[in-house]
């Protein structure tokens, strides 16, 4: 399937069965994943390069900045406010669930859903994105995920792939999006492909070609900057990151993942992303 999809023959493509059941479960601390996934404590965790919350619920609890925020405050806070907001919970969001977009008035019904269900969420500001980002899709934060792999201490790009919305809010391809490989410079592929695995040569919304040679702006600033940051997290070897960058080169992590990271689409755009690590996998083969 993988080769069929990308192009590029390999005996060393890794089977979901084996990149969930044997690597990902081994190398990864899961007794620290749900603190580490959470998303209302990403900025105490990387402490640089995260999205600021302006609304912050947790343990029933609903905070901004320090101060403990009542429903009627925040009716206060935002009755002005013009910037569209994202609400999501802040753990169990995969694939785009349980992530709204809109302005205050939009999203109200969803603060007071939340928390009356008892999730812990959190409230940001939309992002600006790069132009170059955001001309394949205008109505959705478009993003780089990038995975990365620590050996024995030393932190390794894996693959990276270019995630856009296809007129949704969302870019994630459960959600109606497509993804796009590109290579170790961040020049992306020729084609994209959605969840199903259709291939396109060109947006098929804004029918901008990939067949340009475009490249992702700043790729090497993010580069450097996850593998910098999965050095800090010495308990996890394998972590797929979620970024974006604005038009000034400033980089923002929207969150990471730690287990389900995710391998299909790495290797259906980009091939055997595991290639020149096979003698390192060896040692989860039993």
């Amino acid at each position: 399937m993988y080769s069929n999809i990308s192009g590029v023959k390999s005996e060393y493509y890794v089977p979901e069965t084996f990149f969930y059941n044997n690597l990902e479960c081994k190398v990864n601390d899961f007794s620290l994943s749900s603190y580490f996934e959470h998303k209302g404590y990403l900025d105490k965790i990387l402490m640089t390069n995260t999205v600021p919350s302006l609304i912050n619920c947790m343990s029933g609890v609903m905070y901004s900045g320090f101060n403990v925020i009542g429903f009627d405050e925040i009716e206060e806070l935002f009755k002005d406010y013009n910037n569209e907001l994202v609400i999501k919970r802040s753990i169990g969001t995969g694939g785009g669930k349980s992530v709204e977009i809109g302005i205050y008035s939009d999203i109200k019904c969803y603060i007071k859903e939340y928390y009356e269900s008892g999730y812990d969420f959190i409230i940001q500001n939309r992002l600006s994105q790069h132009p170059e980002l955001e001309k394949y899709n205008q109505s959705s934060l478009n993003t780089i995920r990038m995975l990365t792999l620590s050996i024995d201490g030393n932190v390794n790009l894996l693959s990276s792939v270019f995630r856009m919305g296809n007129g949704g809010k969302i870019d994630n391809s459960a959600s109606g999006g497509i993804s796009i490989g590109m290579s170790d410079s961040g020049v992306l592929n020729d084609f994209a492909i959605d969840h199903d695995f259709n291939k396109f040569y060109e947006h098929p919304l804004s029918k901008i070609s990939f067949l340009g040679k475009d490249k992702i702006p700043f790729f090497y600033d993010m580069k450097d900057l996850v593998i910098l940051k999965h050095k800090e997290l010495k308990s996890h070897d394998l972590v797929s990151w979620d970024l974006t960058v604005d038009d000034d080169g400033y980089i923002s992590i929207i969150e990471f993942n730690v287990v389900w990271s995710e391998i299909n689409f790495h290797q259906a755009n980009n091939g055997p992303i595991f290639e020149n690590y096979i003698e390192y996998l060896n040692r989860f083969r039993k």
